[in-house]
């Protein structure tokens, strides 16, 4: 808003000027003044995107919290919700930014709410629900984002909104003159996660030595010298089978297994990650305009972007556009369409988790330091093409015939998708206090998957070529009617929102694989492959109907009360248990405003808020959860049914209720802080039940079980989970005069996951982990590691009471000191061993301006919890068959029997030994899956440092501009975890996996306003 004032003072000094979303500025008074507010994103958020509509802060009765563009803007992201991490409380997000085009972001609100479904939040674009992927919304677009935590603020999103709602509002035209802006981005990323610490050339080599030499005297009964003989005249012909070194195969070692080779010159090629990563390279391009007027407005963007990621064959390519326009041409009705369209394709690491031989986290990490990914003679020079180029190692018997980094630069495995979104809506004013809005969505996308195996080297080499394609449609509507009603009167304000909507999704799937090239060369079209080996299609509907009310009522801006009400139905569900009603109550005390506080002049805003409610979750079941299902399959020409899921007429939602109460203030005009406690309960929640046989076979070749019967299985709504736990944010603006600001904040979330109710009561294992009553759902039960046994460096398990006999029959018991142990994990005893789930999650920031100067920093941290580092386990370990790459603590493993120590010695047992190496058949059980793996997942991430420079308006100015800004950030600058390599927010559950890690972007740049 521009304007020109004439003001009259007496002996005022100092004039203040203040604005809703703006900063508040203090002057000293001259006879003619120029005031420009800044934009404050801390006021901005005084009016907050709700479920259906609006409200300002201080009439929110429930959890919400928001995200402003400007926050979003100094994250370089391709998802936008990457940027919740740390900027809310109650909010976990798992981001694995390191592969281009990724828009898997796994979020949690408030807990884990779900043990058999899904626990992600839904997501909700300018008010519709959003199927599509969140890397196809250009993050520039995008206003605001509101996080609805509790039943209060989502309960009007029904059946889909148990695990929280995320609302995501896009720009629309403002400005009293037409204007563009044009920003431009360059950056690089590499992974922003160290990799495990390996051993050396040297230092790996003599412990293969040792661990071999013990081969021989365990399994082939040889005396020490004689094993050592043996390990000098085979280890490099029999097990490790790449000599790259200056000296004969019997030559490498001396007697006592010291190295004496050197590498030859040539071998400059034996770290893979140097072949496999590069520096990633980020470009991103956004134009944008925006006009309003007193009857229209309008906003149109459209944007490139383009990552070529820190792993070869990992880049993402994308185009969009958007185009939203609102129009009044009279008081009482107005129109507006939001229109918006993308068009990506990228390469993305097909099968980079696991153990993949494809995997080039797992094989790089995994590769022994003694193996080239060249081709080398004799002499160690590398063997080059006929253009020359190197040749790559192919066909070597110690690489399985694979080799990653030729398939990854000569298989094809490629996403193309493009998407549109349309968005129409009408709205009648009348009778003073009424409005009646109509409103359609539409969203479509089309997706095509291409993965190519060449028939050289690799999955391929075996069908000559082979070549999958995977098409995916979607088609997504939505219709909605709203009746609003509003009025005030006297101190009173009231309001009444009444609405239907329907909703209707369709997937079609479309999947066909063939083999067996017809011509070598680039034409990998499904025409040129002759063998068609698969050919598959499905179709999946799947339609909502809603009913929704909600009434807020305001008494003199003081006491706020609002009720909201949904009844959905769900095609999920059998007709008779379609329908569920959902609804929640609130209210909040804004203490502040009664007079007994007036002379409480320190406290600017006081505000006590609490609500109570209940939504459900039907995402937890498939789209044909209660219907009697059948497989298709073919057996030598002949087709076949075989039935897969029995009826269950009686499948309802997950529910969840969920309780908060809160106190949020701000004291002596720059303290901002709010605690939050909240109880969230769900509540019927799906378990396979198991069922005799004669009610039909739902697993006809065992499968699902860990023997191969067959067996029978329905999903039952039995048990319940509580997630309790507090929030609390504060910042505070340490320094704010004319030129210098300084604001300091942190948040924290304290969470506690319990299982209430299980099926029948009874513990429920699930790999490493059990759920049971009493504990979270990602809580460890797992064999307990007693230590090393100093005598013969063998690891030591706690031994299960009721298998001592059977142990000691098996040669695997042993008693040290009157306490029996086990060296076998088969007869060791399981016990609790910790969650997955950290104790207290958050982030600390702050923010710095001088003058047109601003520097901001953000980190997030979590304490608490554990990892089970199945990477670290491998690393820990080898075998002769399969050498691998060891992890330096290997070093520190025990080498022989210490100095004095005898059997009845009472430091026998070392509890925090590390088993001795060996490449003998004991070395399985000295490797176990046990505690002895668990890490602790605490960590501190300095998430993002960005600096920006506004250029004085003065300089702008004669340049015809509105505005230059020009700003650097860094994104993932550093982790600090308990074990270098470890990701520890790879997964909510505690596990691990080789692949992508978050990376770490540098980007410049540049701003301009026009």
């Amino acid at each position: 808003m521009t304007g020109n004032y004439w003001l009259r003072f007496s002996s005022a000094g100092t004039l203040v000027v203040s604005f809703t979303g703006l900063q508040t500025q203090e002057l000293d008074i001259r006879p003619v003044m120029k005031v420009v507010l800044k934009s404050d994103e801390e006021v901005l958020d005084e009016v907050v995107v709700v479920a259906y509509g609006t409200q300002k802060r201080a009439s929110i009765t429930g959890a919400v919290s928001s995200v402003s563009a400007g926050q979003i803007e100094k994250r370089p992201v391709t998802n936008v919700t990457s940027a919740l991490e740390g900027t809310t409380t109650g909010v976990q997000v798992n981001s694995t930014y390191g592969e281009p085009g990724n828009g898997s972001n796994s979020i949690r609100i408030r807990g884990f709410g779900s043990i058999n479904g899904t626990n992600e939040p839904l997501i909700v674009v300018d008010g519709v629900p959003y199927e599509g992927s969140l890397n196809e919304i250009n993050t520039n677009d995008i206003e605001s984002m509101s996080v609805l935590k509790d039943a209060s603020s989502a309960a009007l999103y029904g059946n889909k909104a148990a695990n929280g709602v995320i609302l995501i509002t896009t720009r629309n035209g403002k400005g009293s003159k037409p204007s563009l802006n044009l920003d431009i981005r360059q950056g690089m990323y590499t992974r922003g996660i160290p990799e495990y610490d390996r051993l050396g050339i040297n230092d790996w080599m003599e412990t293969m030595w040792k661990g071999y030499q013990r081969y021989y005297m365990i399994d082939e009964g040889m005396d020490a010298a004689s094993a050592a003989a043996a390990v000098n005249q085979t280890l490099m012909s029999n097990v490790i089978k790449s000599n790259i070194f200056d000296k004969g195969n019997t030559e490498l070692f001396t007697e006592d297994g010291k190295f004496l080779g050197n590498v030859l010159p040539g071998y400059n090629d034996l770290d893979w990650n140097d072949a496999l990563e590069r520096t990633g390279y980020r470009q991103e391009y956004n134009l944008s305009g925006a006009a309003a007027g007193e009857k229209y407005d309008l906003f149109a963007s459209g944007s490139y972007l383009n990552e070529k990621g820190y792993v070869i064959s990992s880049d993402f390519e994308r185009f969009s556009g958007r185009l939203k326009a609102n129009f009044t041409p009279n008081k009482w009705f107005k129109s507006g369409i939001n229109l918006s369209a993308s068009s990506s394709e990228g390469n993305y690491a097909n099968e980079a988790n696991g153990t993949y031989y494809i995997n080039p986290f797992y094989s790089a990490r995994m590769m022994a330091p003694v193996y080239p990914y060249y081709a080398h003679d004799a002499e160690g020079n590398v063997v080059m093409d006929e253009n020359g180029n190197p040749t790559y190692n192919l066909g070597q018997q110690y690489l399985s015939n694979r080799h990653v980094v030729y398939e990854l630069e000569n298989d094809i495995n490629r996403m193309y998708t493009n998407t549109m979104q349309g968005q129409i809506y009408a709205t009648i004013s009348f009778l003073n206090d009424f409005q009646f809005t109509a409103k359609g969505n539409l969203f479509n996308s089309n997706m095509k998957q291409k993965n190519y195996n060449n028939p050289v080297c690799g999955d391929g080499a075996g069908n000559n070529g082979r070549l999958t394609q995977y098409y995916q449609r979607v088609k997504d509507y939505t219709l909605s009617q709203e009746l609003f009603w509003a009025h005030h009167f006297n101190k009173h304000t009231v309001d009444v929102l009444l609405a239907h909507e329907a909703r209707s999704y369709y997937e079609s799937l479309d999947y066909t694989a063939k083999a067996n090239m017809k011509m070598t060369g680039d034409n990998t079209e499904l025409s040129n492959f002759s063998e068609t080996t698969y050919s598959e299609g499905s179709t999946i509907e799947y339609n909502t109907e809603s009913y929704l009310a909600r009434a807020r009522y305001n008494y003199d801006d003081k006491y706020y009360f609002d009720a909201s009400f949904r009844r959905d139905g769900s095609s999920r569900f059998h007709p008779d248990h379609r329908w569920g009603n959902f609804w929640s109550v609130g209210g909040s005390w804004m203490i502040s405003k009664e007079k007994f506080m007036e002379d409480v002049t320190w406290v600017d805003d006081l505000k006590l808020r609490a609500s109570y409610g209940e939504v459900g979750n039907d995402a937890g079941v498939d789209y044909y959860a209660y219907m009697a299902l059948y497989n298709s399959d073919t057996n030598a020409g002949l087709g076949a049914y075989y039935k897969n899921q029995l009826m269950n007429e009686n499948l309802k939602w997950e529910t969840t209720s969920s309780f908060d109460i809160a106190v949020e203030a701000r004291l002596f005009d720059r303290w901002n802080i709010s605690f939050d406690y909240f109880d969230k309960r769900s509540r019927d929640l799906l378990f396979n039940v198991y069922n005799p046989l004669s009610a039909g076979a739902t697993d006809l070749w065992g499968i699902g079980s860990a023997d191969a019967t067959a067996m029978s299985s329905m999903a039952k709504n039995i048990g319940s989970v509580s997630n309790r736990g507090i929030e609390i944010a504060t910042d505070v603006d340490v320094i704010r005069t004319k030129d210098w600001n300084w604001n300091i904040g942190m948040n924290l979330t304290w969470l506690k996951n319990e299982i209430i109710e299980l099926p029948d009561g009874e513990d429920i294992l699930n790999g490493v982990q059990m759920f049971s009553e009493g504990h979270s759902i990602y809580e460890f039960y797992m064999y307990q590691y007693a230590g090393v046994d100093q005598m013969n460096g063998r690891a030591l398990y706690e031994i299960d009471p009721t298998k001592v006999e059977s142990a000691k029959a098996a040669g695997y018991h042993v008693n040290i000191n009157g306490t029996d142990y086990t060296y076998n994990t088969t007869y060791a005893r399981k016990d609790w061993s910790g969650t997955a789930l950290p104790t207290v999650y958050g982030s600390i920031s702050t923010s710095v301006s001088y003058k047109d100067l601003t520097l901001s920093i953000l980190g997030t941290y979590s304490l608490g919890g554990k990892t089970y580092d199945t990477t670290y386990a491998s690393l820990m370990s080898s075998s002769v068959a399969s050498p691998n790459a060891l992890h330096t603590d290997v070093l520190n493993a025990w080498q022989s029997v210490p100095a004095g120590m005898t059997e009845d010695s009472p430091n026998r047992v070392d509890p925090n030994g590390i088993p001795r190496f060996d490449l003998s058949s004991q070395d399985a059980y000295s490797q176990g899956s046990c505690d002895r793996w668990l890490q602790n997942s605490s960590y501190f991430i300095l998430k993002n440092i960005n600096l920006n420079y506004n250029l004085p308006k003065r300089w702008v100015t004669k340049l015809g501009l509105g505005g230059i800004s020009v700003y650097g950030s860094i994104e993932n600058a550093f982790t600090i975890t308990s074990l270098k390599g470890m990701n520890p927010q790879y997964s909510f559950n505690g596990t691990m996996d080789n692949t992508f890690v978050t990376a770490r972007v540098y980007t410049l740049g540049v701003n301009l306003k026009f």
